[in-house]
This record gives structure tokens, sequence and C-alpha cells, in this order.
């Protein structure tokens, strides 16, 4: 019998205070009534690395891949800030807050995508634009609106989010929209490492 595959991401998490202000913002951003699939917002996250449909015994090795990675990795913080959307709010297919790209989260990103790469999973071909994505659009109707209101917040900061570990989160899709359950957790380290460790 064929094994489903899990369809997984790594990713991090928000702190509630950055979560209730992007909360608001849906809040908001809804009532244009706009042709536009919003995100529920306990499904906010900043992705790291889409993985797809994953055989569920490869789980275990990517677990274990992110373990080392995490407890290689000091926690540090990024920031929220700003809107946009891809290509561009003119014509945008998705609508996303912004975060700031630090060289700890580069870093991180990066070294997840090659642990990823050396377990068979294909790199991905755009540069890491770090964002949080808010809603996909479905059609132009009603974006007026929309980016009136986003515009607003062009150069907002929305806090500060303290990275104290990883998430490989499965993701599973229904009509209502994706359900998404953390796998595991990765502690990012919990001590300074000194030079020559």
């Amino acid at each position: 019998m064929r094994r489903m595959a899990i369809r997984s991401f790594v990713a991090l998490e928000l702190s509630d205070e950055v979560r209730e202000r992007l909360t608001e913002l849906l809040k908001r951003l809804r009532q244009t009534n706009a042709a536009v699939k919003w995100v529920e917002p306990e499904n906010l996250h900043l992705t790291l690395k889409f993985l797809g449909g994953v055989p569920e015994e490869q789980i275990e090795a990517i677990v274990e891949a992110l373990r080392t990675i995490a407890q290689a990795t000091e926690p540090f913080p990024f920031t929220v800030k700003g809107v946009g959307g891809f290509p561009d709010l003119r014509r945008p297919r998705v609508l996303w807050v912004g975060v700031e790209p630090t060289p700890p989260l580069m870093r991180l990103q990066q070294i997840v995508e090659q642990a990823m790469e050396r377990l068979g999973f294909p790199p991905e071909e755009r540069t890491y634009h770090p964002h949080i994505t808010l809603g996909r659009v479905k059609a132009m109707v009603g974006l007026e609106k929309v980016r009136a209101i986003l515009n607003e917040y062009i150069g907002v900061t929305f806090g500060s989010v303290p990275v104290k570990h990883m998430t490989l989160f499965r993701s599973d899709l229904s009509r209502e929209g994706p359900t998404y359950t953390p796998i595991a957790l990765l502690p990012l380290s919990q001590h300074q490492f000194s030079v020559g460790e």
C-alpha cells in the first residue's frame, strides 16, 4: 500500500504581540470584501523552507537535520515591518507583511536550505525574501480598497519576534483552508558559543 506524503514546511512562529497587530490589520482588510483568500491569524508564520509532500519515513531525517542546525544557532530577534505584494502592489498575486533580512535570519534560512537540499529537496530558485503571507489574490476586484489600507502600513513596524525555536509543520488542505500542525519544535542553542568550540 502506498504511503501518504505529508505536506510540510519549516517555519518560525510569531510572538503574540506581532500576531495581534497583524490580526487587526487582517480584520480591516477582510472588510474590503476584495477577492482575496486571507490567511487565518493562527496560521501566520515566517516560512524558512517549503518542503511539499514528504514521505513519512523521511520525516525523522528532516527533524534530525533541523535539530542539529537549531543546536548550533543562537536565539535572535527579527523585525516585522512594512507591507508589499508579489510581484508588486499594482497587480499582486500575494500580499505580505515584510520581515527585515538580518544576517542571523538569512544565515539560518540558507543553512536550512542547504541541509534540505542534501536530503533531496530541490533548492528554491528565487532569492529568499523573508515575509509573512497575508493573503492570495484570486481576482483584481476590490483591490483599490486593499491597496489604500496597505499604503498606510508601508513604513510601519509591527514589532520584534524573539526566535527561540524552529518548527517543522504539517499542512493539511481542505475546502475551509489549510490546517497547520507542528510535527517538531526545535529549540535553538541555549548557550553562547566561544571561538574554537
